[in-house]
């Protein structure tokens, strides 16, 4: 048996008295001892921000769970793994992958209880529900922000950018209706790049044109050149 214990303290937020360095790490040993456990070391971060994977310690412990070195890893508190509950999930999801016994002190939570298991998987239902719902929260924020006229990334072909706001750019129009016209002959998106850089034609950026690309200006927004047009 391999115990090893996890803490982390941010330079930049305030530290609860229980919470002191040397306060868990004497909290994690004298558990260890109490239970007879062959007792490793104590890893230890100190940090300046929240992000993880700016936590070397905690990515040395990652690599010792792979690895198989630990049996049983003991926290003071389960958020000390992490402020994120996507990634502290995540590194749940590796110690049971690999029968990492977890023990989170203050939270009163053992990996090995049936209690504890079931609080475990909650929490990793929930990490693995937000990963899932990033892409549809982002996709809300960027269709909130373009039905309020402001500026979300490159403007389409066919538009740009003026004080932030999408507005038609009569040369591309005009190009893009001339694409469509041609997908709508029956060209494939190939034939029409071949036959735009043929006509050196530029693309968005001034450069040649593909298939992706063509495909882009016919599946995307289509407006008639006009001084301001709503963001599609």
């Amino acid at each position: 048996m391999s115990v090893y214990g996890y803490i982390r303290i941010n330079n930049r937020r305030p530290r609860p008295k229980k919470l002191l360095l040397l306060r868990q790490s004497r909290m994690i040993r004298s558990f260890a001892e109490s239970k007879g456990w062959p007792f490793k070391q104590t890893l230890r971060d100190i940090v300046i921000s929240d992000r993880s994977d700016r936590w070397p310690r905690l990515n040395h412990l990652k690599k010792l769970i792979v690895s198989g070195n630990v049996s049983v890893l003991i926290v003071p508190r389960l958020d000390r793994l992490g402020r994120d509950i996507r990634k502290v999930a995540g590194l749940l999801d590796l110690l049971a992958e690999h029968k990492v016994r977890l023990v989170a002190l203050a939270d009163n939570l053992d990996s090995n209880t049936k209690s504890g298991r079931a609080v475990l998987q909650a929490l990793g239902h929930v990490g693995r529900w937000e990963n899932h719902r990033i892409p549809d929260r982002t996709r809300e924020f960027i269709e909130h922000k373009r039905d309020q006229g402001e500026r979300v990334g490159h403007a389409p072909f066919g538009f740009h950018y003026v004080r932030g706001i999408l507005v038609a750019h009569e040369r591309e129009q005009r190009l893009a209706h001339i694409i469509r016209e041609q997908r709508g002959e029956g060209l494939s998106y190939h034939r029409i790049a071949k036959f735009l850089n043929t006509k050196r034609y530029p693309s968005k950026r001034g450069g040649k044109w593909y298939a992706e690309t063509v495909k882009s200006v016919c599946t995307g927004p289509t407006s008639k050149p006009a001084p301001s047009v709503k963001p599609v």
